[in-house]
């Protein structure tokens, strides 16, 4: 009777159980690393650049980035951002203020406000995620391909599990 369903499910649960609990650590030293790892993707500016983005937060840097590729809604700024409207207007406000978006009426809906970005804009973003490319080669250089590859894999993996969790 060792095979017979009643005999394998208390099995499977102390396995799934003894998975978990051996998770837990793993779980608990991602947590850990994860903010170190967050800076140490992190664009470290030299002076010229700091001065060419006068200050810029990267908040304001990944809108900009976001318009990079041309104008959008309003609505679709502040959801690829995952921030409110009244945060996304102030933000777009901060911008406008320095001159480095612009909103502009959507021609097929009037009451649709498009963000668009700057010849500025963009090429701060270009010079940036130049930089950003620059800093990543150089933080993975002794990392072998394959790794590299695993990295990417992984990354992929845990954006899809958060997208179906959304």
């Amino acid at each position: 009777m060792n095979g017979s369903p009643a005999t394998r499910r208390p099995h499977a649960a102390s396995a799934k159980r003894r998975t978990r609990t051996s998770r837990a650590p793993l779980l608990r030293r991602l947590l850990d690393l994860a903010p170190a790892v967050r800076r140490a993707f992190e664009v470290r500016l030299d002076a010229e650049h700091r001065d060419l983005w006068r200050s810029l937060t990267a908040h304001q840097l990944e809108a900009l980035a976001a318009l990079s590729d041309g104008p959008i809604p309003m609505r679709a700024l502040c959801d690829r951002l995952e921030i409110s409207e009244s945060a996304g207007t102030a933000l777009v406000d901060r911008l406008a203020a320095r001159e480095l978006v612009e909103r502009r009426a959507d021609p097929a809906d009037r009451r649709v406000v498009r963000i668009a970005a700057s010849d500025a804009a963009r090429e701060m973003v270009d010079q940036y995620r130049e930089l950003k490319q620059r800093r990543l080669a150089a933080l993975l250089a002794d990392l072998p391909t394959e790794d590299l590859a695993t990295l990417v894999r992984i990354y992929e993996a845990v954006l899809a599990g958060q997208e179906r969790q959304r």
